[in-house]
């Protein structure tokens, strides 16, 4: 063996020593790998140009690239470009030695395009001349942080924005936070009730039950909502939406109370808007149908009670009909409201006074010890009713028809009593209007029978159900005769042959009158057409007109174009319009019968002297005769009145220039006292009762040629 040198023994043994400590190297070196590649923040070598030179996974995997994916990006590629300049100038600063580090929060750029916040430190190596060699950076990933941050900044922004009241109380029930709609709606500043209880804000107002029922809800559901009234600062009452809501720590201890509510003044005038206007009548500001039943009943319940009587008046306006179709719906609105007020004025403060819709009325008089009471009720209303009505200028009657029930003798429930005034009330009607009638049973069989006339009417109409029959007019002078009047009969198929006087009123009140009266235009003319086929002499076929067929506008139109249909002249048709129909809007029924006339046909005044002319309007009419009611032709032979009143009328009409015609002519006797005084035809079962097409036809077929129907008796004096 060879013996080594100095030196080189030297050198063999340091070689020898330097191992452990390349090794320790070595360990050490691999632990940061370890540490580096397996921390849980980010870490990222970068030259002086911030150029990525090595990333461990975290680094990488917050940004959402692989770490050979990021060697050779520059920061500035991964660095929001809000946040590049301060970084930049950051970065500078290193560079030039100003400073050897920095910490800052800044958003990266996902590689999805998302931003991501990162809590970033950055340190600067130099070398042993102080040149700086690499930037080492350590980033934490604070997206969640800033997340939360924000979700808590919104929330707080939320809590002091929101429109409505917030109040936080602790677990005893002591104010710990409000909001700014809280200090706006009651006036009270933060200061001012930190600490408080929530009932310094009580009105003193809602109910015990409800603040009980509250507490229950929030023991057993940790949750409330309701209306509870309250007062602000300033010591006005108003009523709000409150809602509670319990919040518990982890362990389901109680820790605070929240509280929201608003003011809902606003929403309760409006809610008890829609309940009034539910239950009252828009126009006369009465209890309607509904506010009736309901207040009805409670004073059958206290007249039950206290062994009380009870009435209830229902009312209707005679003529109202006819007011608001001549002169205007506001005119009939009008006389509606002055109604409702003379009903409130004339009954007692616990009397209930309703609209029931049209012009029909109730009254329910309570707490009446006998039935004179309730009568003397009634009998006010009667007379403050029948006082005239002035609207608009014009002075009005419209007199009440009033039927009257009594609890518990006419009825012991709502229906039964409100179904009885109602039969009432009709049977005043039929007893010539204008008066009061109570309940009696028998009424109820003629109430019926109006139901079943109203029901059935439109099912006639519309199944052919209704005849005409003809009753002839007379030549005074000639006694030939010179015309028919067609007369509506309803023949019904259950019950035969219905007078026109039990469906005419119902027709009219339904409205079906124009469709009725239509028919009976179309009828009319179809049949004198046919007469003119089988060589009949000319004589024309009187129909009446309701008004509220002279209210439509093309009514001429329809008439002209009736004429043209059937092949007729105007002269083959004459039109009646009663008087009261004539004189309830003069000024209209002038306008639309000149346009009648102006097509040539004849105009008629139906019933004269039954109602109220007005004689300048009269004169002004364009009509051609007069009818005079048989209500005074009957007694002209007994009744000195009577026959006055028939005379005079013939020679007021001569003096107008218009012809007569006398209805319901029975006797020898009348007709010669009618043609004494001069008047010119003459209708009525003397000559002919009202017939049927067919046996028209007849009759005028065993006359002469003349068609003579001159009386019996006329003809054996000649």
């Amino acid at each position: 063996m060879t013996a080594l040198n100095p030196s080189g023994r030297a050198a063999h043994a340091l070689q020898a020593g330097s191992r452990p400590l390349l090794t320790a190297l070595a360990e050490c070196e691999a632990r940061q790998r370890a540490l580096f590649s397996n921390a849980t923040v980010g870490i990222a070598l970068a030259d002086v140009q911030g150029r990525l030179l090595e990333v461990n996974e975290a680094y990488a995997r917050m940004l959402g690239y692989t770490a050979q994916e990021l060697q050779g990006m520059s920061i500035a590629e991964l660095t929001h470009p809000e946040d590049e300049p301060l970084e930049t100038d950051y970065l500078a600063a290193i560079a030039r030695g100003e400073r050897d580090s920095y910490q800052i929060e800044k958003r990266y750029l996902h590689r999805s395009g998302r931003e991501v916040w990162g809590e970033l430190a950055v340190s600067g190596q130099r070398d042993e001349r102080g040149r700086l060699v690499q930037l080492i950076g350590v980033v934490t990933d604070i997206t969640g942080r800033k997340q939360e941050q924000a979700h808590l900044r919104l929330m707080g922004e939320v809590f002091r924005q929101v429109g409505e009241a917030i109040l936080v109380s602790d677990q005893d029930n002591r104010i710990v936070m409000v909001n700014q709609a809280f200090t706006a709606l009651t006036g009270y500043r933060p200061e001012e009730v930190m600490g408080r209880n929530p009932s310094l804000l009580s009105a003193g107002q809602t109910p015990r039950e409800v603040y009980q029922k509250m507490w229950a809800a929030l023991r057993e559901r940790g949750h409330w909502q309701g209306e509870i009234w309250d007062r602000r600062k300033d010591g006005a009452v108003y009523p709000k939406l409150l809602s509670i809501a319990l919040l518990k720590d982890d362990r389901g201890r109680l820790t605070h109370h929240i509280a929201c509510f608003t003011d809902i003044t606003e929403h309760k005038e409006a809610e008890n808007r829609i309940r009034y206007l539910a239950l009252h009548d828009t126009l006369t500001g009465l209890p309607n149908r509904l506010c009736l039943q309901e207040r009805l009943g409670q004073a059958l319940l206290a007249a039950h009670r206290r062994q009380e009587m009870l009435g209830v008046i229902l009312i209707d306006l005679d003529r109202f009909k006819l007011i608001n179709d001549s002169l205007g719906h506001h005119v009939g609105d009008a006389l509606l409201v002055q109604t409702g007020a003379r009903l409130q004025a004339a009954v007692r403060n616990d009397d209930v006074v309703a609209r029931l819709g049209g012009d029909e009325f109730v009254v329910v008089v309570t707490g009446a010890a006998t039935m004179e009471v309730v009568l003397s009720v009634a009998g006010k209303l009667l007379e403050t009713l029948r006082q005239p009505y002035q609207i608009e200028g014009q002075v009005l009657h419209a007199t009440p028809s009033m039927g009257i029930s009594f609890y518990p003798e006419d009825g012991k429930d709502a229906d039964t009593l409100m179904r009885n005034a109602d039969a009432a009330m009709y049977h005043a009607k039929s007893q010539g209007r204008n008066g009061l009638q109570r309940f009696d049973p028998a009424l109820n069989a003629a109430a019926t029978e109006r139901f079943i006339l109203e029901s059935n009417l439109p099912r006639a109409l519309a199944q052919g159900e209704f005849v005409l029959h003809y009753q002839a007019q007379i030549d005074g002078q000639s006694g030939c005769l010179m015309g028919v009047e067609a007369l509506v009969r309803w023949l019904d198929p259950e019950r035969g042959l219905v007078p026109p006087d039990r469906f005419i009123p119902v027709a009219e009140e339904t409205g079906l009158i124009v469709p009725l009266g239509a028919w009976v235009l179309e009828e009319a003319c179809r049949q004198r057409q046919a007469w003119h086929r089988q060589g009949l002499p000319a004589f024309r076929v009187a129909v009446n007109l309701s008004v509220l067929q002279l209210r439509q506008a093309d009514f001429p139109g329809q008439v002209a174009r009736l004429l043209e249909r059937h092949g007729l002249t105007a002269a083959d048709l004459e039109l009646e319009i009663t008087e009261s129909a004539a004189m309830g809007n003069p000024l209209e029924t002038i306008e639309m019968l000149n346009k009648i006339k102006a097509m040539g046909i004849s105009m008629a005044i139906d019933d004269f002297g039954t109602g109220y002319s007005s004689l300048a309007y009269l004169k002004l009419l364009p009509i051609d005769s007069l009818k005079l009611d048989r209500s005074f032709v009957k007694d002209i032979e007994t009744s000195q009145d009577d026959a006055v009143i028939c005379s005079a009328t013939i020679a007021l009409a001569h003096a107008l220039g218009l012809s007569v015609v006398a209805e319901g002519v029975e006797t020898a006797a009348q007709e010669h006292y009618l043609l004494r005084q001069g008047c010119d035809y003459l209708q009525g079962y003397l000559f002919s009762k009202p017939l049927t097409a067919t046996e028209l036809e007849r009759l005028l077929g065993s006359l002469d040629a003349r068609l003579c129907l001159r009386s019996a008796a006329d003809r054996r004096q000649h």
